[in-house]
């Protein structure tokens, strides 16, 4: 049984050593664009108040004939507010 599990902690360093030489080797982890999510959803930015939000769960509108999208109900009011 004690053999079976340093077998299984040697199995666990090994693996652990491999992933983190292989990492240092590619330059370390791949950051995630800033205009996409870790899934590759598209990031917007809201005109009002500079947050960025996944498009999914952006409130869109259209103000002007140009397409916006916007983190909170409140940021849409006050855009719209400000831009008329």
């Amino acid at each position: 049984m004690i053999k079976l599990l340093i077998l299984g902690l040697l199995g666990f360093l090994a693996y652990t050593f491999f992933t983190l030489i292989t990492r240092s080797v590619a330059g370390g982890k791949r950051a995630v664009p800033s205009h996409k999510t870790r899934q590759g959803e598209d990031m917007v930015q809201d005109p009002q108040c500079g947050t960025y939000v996944p498009r999914g769960d952006a409130i869109e509108k259209t103000v002007g004939g140009q397409k916006h999208y916007f983190c909170s109900a409140r940021c849409r009011d006050e855009f719209i507010a400000k831009n008329r």
